[in-house]
């Protein structure tokens, strides 16, 4: 399953120039934790999230703490998305499988990614996004894996595929060479966890 059918879209985005009180109700308003930020040309040139927001209200002394007064704080506060935003954006290209993306979001430890084609970015994946990859039901799952049985050639039909909590179990009368390739298929699947030959028929 490549990221595309999985991301999230249209993309809601803000311009480098985005003040960051509209940045955040942008946030707030759209029910989202992140958006990329894209220069006049559409290229991406940052991302701004919730954490990079919170770190200005972090860094704003608190009155009420300070036994004298405080320091004229004018000019001195981030106004605008890019004085905030994070530069170095880790994306994935639109060709990406959905286990590529999970992947580089462990090992770069992002809970996020744009999804870009031709140097454009055209959605976001996120890790709620691939979650609902685990969870998709076991039908769809089912239907997939005996599809894609069919297409490679290797015998089923459509009783000898069962899917259960993810696992799916596969009962043919194949040579050694079948079974590792029908397993290698559903492992291909998207949301599979497990798979498994039935011992009363794996012959």
């Amino acid at each position: 399953m490549k990221v595309t059918e999985v991301m999230s879209r249209p993309v809601v985005s803000v311009t480098p120039d985005t003040t960051i009180k509209a940045a955040a109700a942008t946030l707030v308003g759209r029910g989202i934790s992140a958006m990329p930020v894209l220069d006049d040309a559409g290229a991406l040139v940052g991302i701004i999230s919730e954490a990079d927001l919170l770190e200005v209200e972090a860094r704003r002394p608190d009155p009420r703490s300070q036994a004298t007064p405080l320091a004229p704080t004018a000019r001195s506060t981030p106004h605008v998305v890019s004085e905030v935003m994070t530069r170095d954006v880790v994306v994935v290209p639109d060709t990406a499988e959905v286990s590529q993306a999970a992947r580089l979001m462990l090992d770069q430890g992002v809970k996020r990614l744009p999804v870009v084609k031709d140097d454009r970015v055209i959605g976001i994946v996120s890790r709620r996004d691939l979650v609902r990859v685990i969870g998709r039901p076991d039908s769809d799952l089912w239907a997939a894996i005996d599809q894609r049985l069919h297409e490679s050639g290797v015998l089923a039909s459509l009783d000898e595929v069962d899917v259960r909590d993810g696992v799916a179990t596969i009962r043919m009368r194949a040579s050694s060479r079948d079974r590792r390739l029908a397993e290698s298929i559903a492992l291909g699947v998207p949301g599979v966890l497990e798979v498994r030959f039935s011992p009363s028929e794996d012959g």
